[in-house]
């Protein structure tokens, strides 16, 4: 593998990662952000919301 090659996958690399990383932190404030209901902390768990 010549040179220009390795510097074209490490490059090409670094953007799918940064582009993976960037989409993954947005799911996260999404989903962070469509919490409408308070976290409120109770003693006894009840699933029946």
């Amino acid at each position: 593998m010549n040179p220009a090659n390795k510097i074209i996958y490490n490059v090409g690399g670094a953007i799918v990662g940064a582009l993976l990383a960037a989409v993954a932190i947005f799911g996260l404030v999404q989903q962070q952000g469509s919490q409408t209901q308070p976290q409120t902390y109770k003693g006894a768990i009840t699933y029946n919301q």
